[in-house]
């Protein structure tokens, strides 16, 4: 079977594949899911069907899109999005995921590199590359994670909501919703004001923003660092509040159905937090009470106990853990 696969994949190395060459079933989503940020730096290091079938997580969430030296879209501002090995790989694998039931939610932006937003000079570019993101993987979840210097540069926050705005106009058109998320910092008493005006600008655009994610780990000094899941929970009940006064028509299951989590697991940047895995269950459930739809890690390639010393990693949680146990307590939301 090993050989199988293999020889599959050097076959679709060598011949391009695209999205639209086969006609699939859309995929349902489930009310409230677990989505995993991938590092694409990584990618196939985790294969996501091959994964989902050893762990019976469904969705993942693919990190990060950016710019390169131009108005292109590029896997961490250096991998193009087509006929690349990551989409030759990518493409066959999540027709295979698609088969289990899953999908993916992409990724744009982040924490580093140059944001399409900012390189892209006017909105129907910026547009076009949106576009091609979503027809070369044929995916309806986007994700703009908008942080560091973007989520005060008002001129690429406008160009951006006004290109997701015509996206979602299109598409709908065309008989596909898209469901857009905006990922942002937070600390426990909710969101900065900069994030509630990154908010306020893309409901003043029109923008129908499904999800809000708060990345809710390095909350820094002023919040007990042994206390992980406690932070958790009052960011998301302050994000709720916060909601209310943008969205006021808006209903109580409305609002909670539109807060995202992230924590991330094990060590944080800040290493006296740690997200350990009672903090985890205890989020779990919370959001399975609440109805908060989806909790996500930063990342999947960290959820797991590191081959030698504990410490902070980009490939480990730096703590003693069973492989993917954060995400065995995770995904039972979907259960």
């Amino acid at each position: 079977m090993r050989k199988l696969i293999l020889l599959c994949l050097l076959f679709v190395l060598i011949t391009p594949i695209s999205a639209q060459e086969t006609e699939e079933t859309p995929v349902t989503w489930d009310e409230q899911y677990y989505a995993p940020y991938v590092y694409m730096a990584r990618y196939p290091f985790h294969q996501l069907a091959p994964t989902a079938e050893a762990t019976g997580i469904r969705y993942f969430s693919l990190a990060f899109i950016l710019a390169n030296y131009q108005c292109e879209a590029t896997w961490m501002g250096t991998v193009p999005i087509e006929n690349s090995y990551i989409s030759n790989f990518l493409i066959p694998d999540l027709e295979a995921l698609r088969e289990l039931g899953g999908d993916v939610i992409i990724s744009f932006g982040g924490a580093g590199g140059t944001d399409l937003a900012a390189m892209c000079e006017d909105v129907d570019s910026l547009v076009e590359q949106y576009q091609a993101v979503i027809d070369t993987y044929d995916v309806t979840h986007l994700d703009f994670d908008i942080e560091g210097d973007d989520i005060r540069d008002i001129e690429s926050l406008v160009r951006r909501f006004t290109a997701i705005a015509q996206l979602q106009e299109t598409n709908r058109a065309q008989g596909r919703e898209l469901v857009i998320s905006i990922t942002l910092p937070v600390r426990p008493t909710g969101l900065t004001e900069e994030g509630i005006a990154v908010l306020e600008t893309a409901r003043d655009y029109d923008v129908q923003v499904d999800v809000v994610n708060i990345m809710t780990m390095n909350f820094g000094e002023g919040f007990p660092s042994d206390r992980m899941g406690d932070n958790t929970i009052q960011a998301a009940e302050s994000l709720y509040s916060q909601l209310e006064a943008i969205y006021p028509d808006s209903e109580e299951a409305e609002l909670w159905n539109q807060i995202g989590l992230i924590p991330m697991v094990g060590i944080n940047d800040r290493q006296r937090e740690i997200f350990q895995l009672d903090d985890a269950q205890q989020v779990t459930d919370f959001v399975r009470e609440t109805g908060i739809r989806l909790l996500s890690i930063w990342s999947l390639d960290r959820d797991d106990q590191c081959e030698f010393a504990n410490g902070l990693a980009n490939d480990c949680s730096g703590i003693d853990q069973d492989t993917f146990a954060f995400s065995a307590i995770f995904k039972a939301l979907q259960e």
